[in-house]
C-alpha cells in the first residue's frame, strides 16, 4: 500500500516550487547593466565594449551609428574622451523579458560632465534591445536614446 502513494509523493515534492537563489533573466540584466554605469564612469572603452553586439544600431537623437566600432571611434570614444568631472547614471530601469533570447530595456538617465568650455547636464530616456548570445551573455543590438537638459532649479522663494 505504501509503494502505491510514493509516485504521488514524489510528483508533489517536484511540484513544489524551490528557491535556488538563482537571478531571473531580468534581475540578471539589471545587474550587468549597473556595471556599464561603472565602466562609463571609468570611460573604459575596453569594458563598454563587451556591452554592445559588433553589429549593433545606436540612434541618439538625430544622430546614427552602425556597428561598434563606428559607435566606439566616432561618438562614443571621443566624447568619452572630452569629459572632466563626469557624473553618470541610470534609474527608473525596466527589464521586459520577450522570449528566452530578446529583452526590452527602459530606463531614464542623467549625464553631467564638462566638454571644453561648455557644460553638459542632461536627463533622458533610454531604449535598449537586449540579445543573450550563445554563451549565455547579454549583448546590446539597439539603443535608442533622447535628452533634453536639465531644468534650472527654481530661485528661492519661487
Amino acid at each position: 500500500m505504501r509503494l502505491r502513494f510514493a509516485p504521488l509523493l514524489l510528483a508533489a515534492l517536484v511540484a513544489i516550487p524551490v528557491s535556488s537563489g538563482a537571478q531571473t533573466n531580468e534581475q540578471t540584466i539589471d545587474e550587468w547593466l549597473k556595471g556599464y554605469d561603472v565602466a562609463f564612469l571609468a570611460k573604459d572603452l575596453d569594458k563598454l565594449g563587451t556591452y554592445y553586439h559588433p553589429d549593433v544600431t545606436v540612434y541618439e537623437g538625430a544622430g546614427v551609428n552602425n556597428g561598434w566600432a563606428d559607435y566606439r571611434d566616432h561618438h562614443l570614444g571621443p566624447e568619452l574622451k572630452a569629459f572632466e568631472n563626469l557624473e553618470f547614471g541610470h534609474t527608473n530601469r525596466r527589464v521586459q523579458m520577450l522570449g528566452d533570447r530578446v529583452a526590452l530595456v527602459t530606463s531614464e538617465y542623467f549625464i553631467k560632465a564638462k566638454m571644453n568650455t561648455r557644460m553638459l547636464d542632461s536627463v533622458g530616456r533610454e531604449t535598449l534591445v537586449l540579445e543573450k548570445q550563445a554563451d549565455g551573455n547579454w549583448k546590446i543590438r539597439h539603443s535608442h536614446t533622447g535628452s533634453r537638459a536639465r531644468p534650472a532649479p527654481k530661485p528661492p522663494g519661487r
